[in-house]
Order: structure tokens, then sequence, then C-alpha cells
């Protein structure tokens, strides 16, 4: 997290400094979300989602792997829909991707659409987490797959820093176990994968 940012921007980026942060996070988050996909079997898919899409740059990792996929990427933030299709205008011209501003909690998709969604650095400003994750996980096929990741995640040897993250951005952190617990109540098979010095924690499903 940076902290000469507004706390509030992190959970909804709007005007010029929601784009700077967003720019930022694009960077930030790069190593992250390249070594949490590397944790994905390998798979086929021709639909993905992208839960709370932020600058874009997952997508583009996506589809770069997956070179036949239609896109999909949803955030609350008009900053972020408009920055993600910057990022990523030649795919939305080839008629790849496709944005929108939508929450988690009200998804546009009917079940079994995708047959893999992401939700990196985003389920813990979720206004409803296990109602939302029950979402998320509606709308994989069966067969499918879920990636949920996050670069902090409770632990011992950085308490006192998520302790302190937590009380600044109001993040709502959940313990691996219960996270993994909630996965498998949602019809996933679960295998988690963490990185402990980073504090860096990759949960990938597999709709039964």
């Amino acid at each position: 997290m940076q902290n000469e940012h507004d706390p509030g921007q992190f959970r909804m980026p709007v005007g010029r400094e929601g784009r700077s942060l967003l720019a930022e996070m694009n960077d930030h988050h790069r190593s992250l979300s390249e070594w949490a996909l590397s944790k994905l079997p390998d798979v086929k898919c021709e639909k993905v989602l992208d839960i709370g899409c932020g600058g874009g740059m997952l997508i583009s990792l996506i589809s770069r792997r997956f070179r036949n996929a239609d896109i999909y990427g949803i955030d609350i933030s008009e900053e972020s829909v408009a920055l993600t299709k910057e990022t990523n205008s030649g795919l939305v011209a080839e008629g790849r991707c496709h944005i929108s501003v939508d929450s988690v909690s009200d998804l546009p998709f009917k079940e079994g659409t995708f047959d893999l969604v992401t939700a990196f650095e985003t389920y813990f400003f979720w206004p409803d987490l296990e109602n939302d994750m029950r979402k998320a996980a509606s709308v994989v096929k069966k067969g499918g797959y879920i990636v949920v990741v996050s670069e902090t995640y409770p632990h011992p040897d950085f308490k006192e820093r998520n302790d302190e993250i937590v009380r600044v951005y109001g993040l709502n952190l959940v313990d691996n176990a219960f996270m993994t617990d909630m996965l498998k109540r949602y019809g996933m098979d679960v295998t988690v994968s963490e990185i402990e010095e980073k504090n860096w924690v990759a949960f990938v499903g597999r709709k039964r």
C-alpha cells in the first residue's frame, strides 16, 4: 500500500489521484500477478472474468496466456474501468475485452458462464465477503477455476504492519483457512500457495 494516497482511493479510485494510484498498482502488482497466474494449471479458457480489474494489468497478462479467450472485467470505479480500457485498447478494439462498471455483489452474468474467474487484491473490500464470494463462485463453470490472490494475509511475522493496514485502509483480511473453507463450501477443490517471506497468498479453486 502506498501511504501518500488518500486511503479512500484504494477502495474507490477517482479523479487524477485515482488514475495515478491505478497506474502505480499496475506496476506494483505485476510480480504478484505473474506468480499467482503461474499457479493455475495448463488449462484452456474461452471466457474469463476479472473481478476488480483496477488498472487493467492483469487482463493484459491473461490475454497473453489465453490468446483466444473473451475477457470480461468489472470494477465499481469508473476510473478503473476507463484505465483498463485504455491499457487494453487493442483487445477492446478486437472485441475480445469487455469492461463495465459493476459490483461483485450484483454480477450481471448467469451461473456457470466462465472458465476462469480472477479476484486479485480485491476481496478485502467486498461489502459482504461470504455472499459475494458465493456469487463469484457461482459464475464459474463446472471444471472451471477461480483464483483469489492477496499480497497480505494474517501472519504473526507481519502482524504489526498488517494491523496498521487494516486500520488505515479498512481491509477485511481473513486467514487462509477461512478463505479455503469458504471456497470449498461454494463447490471448489482448493490449492493454496504462499510466499511466506513476502506475505503473498494465492487460492486456486476448481469447480466440482
